[in-house]
């Protein structure tokens, strides 16, 4: 999504919001292997909103993780998004956009994607590694389901 206009960052970041919301129930039903839960960045979404002028959408559940591997699998795609977020930051800076910046600013996420990446280069038997790829997948199904059913409100 474009970053480079309020109007579509506020997009992004409803969209970052109501995923998020539903994978921090999921972790925090499930937790990861061998790491704590990826951190939740869900206040600095609202803030972010907020400060332009908008509110998060709320879907309701949440994402159900069926072991800690899963939850592992989608706590790297939680956090390896956060690469992504670096670039976003200095594109909307770029545009010249200084201002609701908190979520793409936050360390935290690199961090702990930092230290899931060990975690990740360590020993894992094939089922294991089956549900890891079974939670990364559920984690971008996410944010991919979030999409289509803002889309469906916005076109009601």
């Amino acid at each position: 999504m474009p970053v480079g206009n309020d109007a579509s960052f506020a997009r992004f970041l409803t969209i970052q919001y109501a995923g998020r919301e539903l994978l921090d129930a999921g972790f925090a039903e499930q937790k990861p292997d061998h790491i704590d839960v990826p951190p939740s960045q869900l206040e600095l979404l609202d803030r972010d909103l907020a400060s332009l002028g908008h509110k998060p959408i709320r879907i309701p559940g949440n994402a159900s993780f069926t072991s800690p591997a899963a939850a592992l699998g989608a706590a790297w795609v939680v956090s390896g998004s956060s690469m992504g977020n670096r670039a976003m930051l200095a594109q909307r800076r770029k545009h010249g956009l200084d201002h609701a910046n908190a979520f793409l600013a936050d360390s935290r996420m690199p961090t702990y994607f930092r230290t899931l990446l060990p975690v990740l280069a360590g020993e894992f038997d094939r089922f294991e590694q089956d549900q890891m790829i079974d939670g990364a997948t559920l984690a971008f199904t996410v944010f991919l389901d979030v999409l289509a059913r803002s889309e469906l409100k916005e076109a009601a």
